[in-house]
């Protein structure tokens, strides 16, 4: 069985507050007379869900084209359920139990329950959701050398109400003090997962030249 973990990229949904969002022009129309429909995409590269890679924060940090597919093809991702509420962090000593599965892990998939405002509430989930701290990014940095991303049900890895420490927190995990990025998949709806190790997960971004971050279309096999 395969879960669709992106959502839907439409005009309105919560995105970080002052961020551009997603607009169709159409350039050619069937009612209008012409033989196809076309049109031009306005996407910002932050929206919905979407994959933050080390060009990001890094000023030398390698552009999303240059890494191969297999990166973005996870074979042993883990569920854990980390229930947070609005402006809450995910600090190291909520790991701690988890740490011995984590090394097993090249995907975690943090579950805090809060993708539930992002329908009832948008506001409050765009502006004042949960955050990995950066003590937790740099935590995650040393432990665990073979995961290659993290996964949130929240807007950002950052809360917009502490975005000094989401700035400290994005760049270790990009990889500014290390020699290897953890990349950062954000705005991710984790609803109907089962907890624990799934099938595989896939998240596959746009391949755009010396591009920094990009949405994906993401999936599980349960």
């Amino acid at each position: 069985m395969k879960k669709m973990l992106s959502y839907p990229l439409k005009k309105g949904n919560p995105t970080w507050p002052g961020n551009p969002t997603i607009d169709w022009t159409p350039h050619t129309s069937i009612a209008g007379g012409d033989v196809a429909n076309t049109g031009t995409i306005h996407l910002f590269n932050h929206y919905g869900t979407h994959i933050d890679g080390p060009l990001h924060f890094c000023p030398n940090g390698t552009p999303l084209c240059d890494f191969s597919i297999d990166h973005f093809i996870f074979g042993k991702p883990l569920v854990i359920d980390l229930p947070k509420n609005a402006g809450e962090k995910i600090e190291p000593s909520d790991l701690a139990a988890y740490a011995g599965i984590m090394q097993n892990a090249d995907l975690v998939l943090f579950r805090t329950g809060f993708q539930a405002m992002r329908s009832e509430n948008p506001s409050e989930y765009e502006e004042n959701g949960p955050a990995v701290s950066s003590a937790c990014a740099e935590y995650l940095q040393d432990h665990f050398p073979d995961l290659r991303a993290i996964a949130l049900d929240f807007v950002s890895l950052a809360s917009y109400r502490d975005s000094i420490d989401g700035d400290r927190a994005h760049q270790y995990m990009l990889g500014m003090h290390h020699e290897h990025c953890i990349f950062i998949i954000e705005d991710v709806n984790m609803k109907e997962l089962p907890c624990g190790f799934l099938n595989k997960v896939y998240a596959v971004p746009l391949y755009i030249e010396q591009i920094d971050s990009s949405p994906v279309t993401m999936w599980a096999e349960l």
